[in-house]
């Protein structure tokens, strides 16, 4: 009877060891920092225009070709991606903490893939609330390890990077899957991955930003007195939240009563910007960089566009406003904000940053 017992127990224990391999000695000892000499990739340095193609599956249009681009990046570092699937009607929008975590629709789901600095033998652990394939939510458990450096291949070309393996564990559902997917740091991204389960992910292409000149062009001064002539393009919505029940065009319209109202700009008229995104066959819902900005602005006779997004989650928001000067296509001012959704705070929150915009737009003359 003990005999039987034990064997039990025996047998119970072994899938779980070969899985989990984090609580006995591995090929290569776990540590906390990297030896003298090793490869340390720290976060990276994520630039407006980084642009990259990549293959990867979905449970709702399966394989698919993935176009990405960076379209804003934040003074931290956080930085801002646009997502369209060839399969897909509209593009999304991922926001992306400075510890490569996405913020906004996957708030409450975040698996940390990558936990910087990087080195070989690191590791780490996350637990997250995700989706299982019967489309219920349910509890998953992370360990990662950092494996080795080496160089992968994939259809953009070959890169030096850090192998990192994620071991995947599910108790209601009785999942144990493995994972390894590839860092490059020179990429900045992940560029390819291999599951135990059947899909994966591939880069196909690629395009990086190149850095800002060192001393780059200045925006002019205004001198208190002049009004500018601006024209406020509607915002975009950069989640499926704010999407909803065009809770971004509600936005346009509160923060353009407060720059009427604020007396400090000259605005241009809704009809005559409508008009003009016709003529250039952009919806006031489609993308606006600074690149189109700068030409709508020409065409309208403004001198500076404002542009920006709104990111919604239950009751909280969060708006990114910025004004582009027409003649340099350069960021002149940015200013961005959270709080609740009301329409009284939204008010409050839309006058707050016209303020903060009109105080740093203006320079007084000396």
């Amino acid at each position: 009877m003990l005999k039987k017992f034990f064997k039990s127990i025996f047998l119970f224990f072994i899938p779980l060891a070969l899985f989990f391999p984090f609580g006995c000695e591995s090929t290569r000892a776990i540590r906390q920092s990297p030896l003298p000499g090793d490869p340390v990739a720290d976060f990276p340095k994520v630039m407006v225009g980084d642009s990259f193609v990549i293959s990867d599956y979905s449970s709702k249009f399966g394989t698919d070709i993935y176009h990405i681009k960076v379209i804003q990046v934040e003074s931290d570092g956080s930085f801002l991606l646009e997502v369209k699937g060839e399969k897909e009607a509209m593009p999304r929008h991922r926001r992306y903490n400075n510890k490569y975590e996405p913020w906004g629709e996957e708030k409450g789901k975040v698996q940390r893939r990558l936990d910087f600095p990087l080195f070989i033998g690191k590791k780490w652990k996350d637990a997250y609330y995700g989706q299982g394939t019967d489309g219920r939510m349910y509890n998953y458990t992370n360990e990662y390890v950092v494996e080795k450096y080496e160089t992968v291949s994939t259809k953009a070309g070959s890169f030096k990077s850090f192998k990192i393996k994620r071991y995947e564990y599910n108790v209601q559902l009785k999942i144990q899957n493995i994972e390894e997917y590839w860092y490059s740091p020179e990429i900045k991204r992940i560029v390819k991955s291999t599951p135990s389960w059947k899909y994966g992910s591939e880069l196909i292409s690629y395009s990086l930003a190149k850095a800002e000149p060192l001393e780059p062009e200045k925006p002019k001064i205004i001198i208190a007195g002049e009004k500018v002539k601006i024209g406020i393009l509607e915002f975009q919505g950069l989640n499926e939240e704010a999407r909803k029940d065009d809770f971004a065009k509600i936005f346009t319209e509160i923060l353009t009563t407060s720059f009427v109202t604020s007396e400090a700009f000259r605005i241009i008229e809704r009809e005559q910007l409508h008009k003009v995104l016709k003529e250039i066959e952009l919806t006031q819902s489609g993308i606006i960089d600074t690149s189109n900005a700068k030409q709508i602005g020409k065409m309208v006779g403004a001198n500076a566009i404002v542009i920006g997004g709104v990111t919604k989650i239950g009751n909280d928001m969060r708006l990114d406003v910025r004004i582009i000067d027409v003649e340099t296509g350069i960021i002149l001012t940015a200013e961005k904000t959270e709080g609740k959704t009301d329409i009284k705070n939204i008010g409050t929150m839309a006058d707050s940053i016209v303020a903060n915009l009109v105080n740093r737009f203006y320079k007084e003359k000396k």
